[in-house]
């Protein structure tokens, strides 16, 4: 195909590309001026409604007046001055009252943390004598076997010395009679060593006897000790609790009377406030009954604005079904151009003529471009160019158009051109493949 061709094939599809964009003008300009009537036509209409004794509006931006009129306006606004009165002042002695009340819960704290004179002193008496006794009743209670063995070893430590210097003597006079080392058949040694073993041994069994005894009655008194010191450090206790208990029953008394101050001086403060209340319920009676009345005049009004906005949508949609046709007119007259347009320069390129839409090509796509597979969609070959590149035409996918890719186009393939020319093919930070189209074309 010659270039005049090329030409035609290329003023069809500008000429689609600016029926296209006409359209979409005359589009948005009939919505605008469509969104502008229906604003009028729905805006919300004000209105007024009035009572005997009270009057209610409702303004254009929807704000609402309520109010009462002529002799119950001056009734609300006395019965509002009571209300103020009452809810604002203060009842007859309340300072008084409150002031003694306070003085009275004042007296609370030193009463409940302040110290006794003898309080600590009764305490620490108290927790001596108990202890004394604990130390006193366990001592009590332990087994004997111990300190009769302890008062034993203590007596024997005492007899020891003499046992040891009688033996001794005995050994001496022994001695010098020629007779030490002597044995008889009775008792293996001579008499006067048996009256001495006897001595001891004896002495021995009198000291453990006198032991157990002296155990025994240590056990006794350290009972009896133990028991006077838990009655007394009791009794100090007990003294020392009913003076705290007594000093705290004070405070607590103080407490009460100041509380009770306090509570029947808020129940003269809730009556006055009811009083108060009910005043103000009173004052708004007018503005209940023109709310009542209001209602019922919203009511009405509700009505005539749902007519007012359902004339309003039944005009936009018959408006926008014209609009809707003039769209879908224009639509089908461009894509009818495009694809005129696409079919001569498919035919154009498939004829591989020189001088046509390849070469004029040539200076419009030398620069980098994507050309990624994965960025387009209904890829179809048109043809070899002289310079013996493949050439396919293609829609952009979605993908592509968040790219800024949009529409249909005429190139190469990146994927394809990696295998026979990869130097012109790059990977950009999107992660798609790009195309140095420099003398592809030409």
């Amino acid at each position: 195909m010659s270039l005049f061709g090329d030409i035609a094939g290329l003023s069809a599809i500008n000429a689609a590309y600016n029926r296209l964009q006409s359209v979409g003008e005359s589009a948005q300009s009939s919505a605008n001026t469509l969104a502008s009537q229906l604003e009028t036509k729905a805006r919300f209409q004000p209105f007024s409604v009035t009572t005997g004794t009270s009057g209610a509006n409702v303004m254009a931006g929807g704000s609402l007046s309520v109010g009462a009129t002529g002799a119950a306006r001056q009734l609300q606004d006395a019965l509002l001055g009571e209300a103020l009165f009452n809810v604002g002042g203060a009842p007859p002695g309340y300072f008084e009252t409150m002031g003694l009340g306070q003085d009275f819960l004042g007296m609370v704290r030193p009463e409940l943390q302040g110290g006794l004179p003898t309080f600590d002193l009764t305490n620490q008496l108290a927790q001596q004598s108990l202890a004394s006794s604990a130390g006193l009743l366990t001592e009590a209670g332990m087994s004997p076997a111990a300190r009769e063995q302890a008062i034993y070893q203590r007596m024997r430590a005492a007899q020891t010395p003499e046992e040891q210097r009688q033996r001794l003597a005995l050994e001496e006079r022994l001695l010098s009679q020629g007779r030490l080392g002597v044995s008889t058949n009775l008792y293996g040694g001579t008499p006067e060593q048996l009256a001495l073993a006897k001595a001891q041994a004896e002495a021995q069994n009198t000291a453990m006897i006198q032991a157990m005894q002296q155990a025994q009655t240590e056990r006794q008194l350290a009972g009896q000790l133990g028991a006077q010191f838990g009655t007394m450090g009791a009794g100090l206790g007990q003294a020392a609790q009913d003076l705290l208990a007594a000093r705290q029953a004070r405070g607590i008394q103080l407490g009460e009377a100041g509380l009770g101050m306090f509570a029947g001086q808020q129940a003269l403060e809730s009556a006055q406030l009811q009083r108060g209340l009910a005043a103000t319920k009173a004052a708004f009676i007018p503005e209940a009954a023109a709310l009542n009345a209001l209602q019922q005049g919203i009511a009405t009004a509700g009505m005539a604005q749902q007519a007012q906005q359902y004339g309003a949508g039944m005009f936009g949609e018959a408006t926008m079904t014209g609009i809707d046709a003039l769209l879908a007119s224009g639509l089908g007259q461009s894509t009818l151009l495009g694809n005129v347009g696409a079919g001569v320069l498919a035919a154009g390129a498939q004829g591989g003529g020189s001088g046509g839409l390849f070469d004029l090509l040539g200076g419009i796509y030398d620069y980098i471009k994507n050309s990624d597979v994965r960025l387009k969609k209904n890829i179809e070959f048109v043809g070899k160019n002289k310079q013996g590149f493949n050439i396919y035409k293609w829609d952009w996918n979605d993908k592509a158009n968040e790219l800024g890719e949009f529409g249909s186009e005429v190139g190469v393939l990146a994927q394809e051109l990696m295998e026979t020319h990869p130097e012109r093919v790059s990977l950009h930070d999107s992660g798609y493949y790009q195309v140095d189209y420099t003398g592809i074309w030409r």
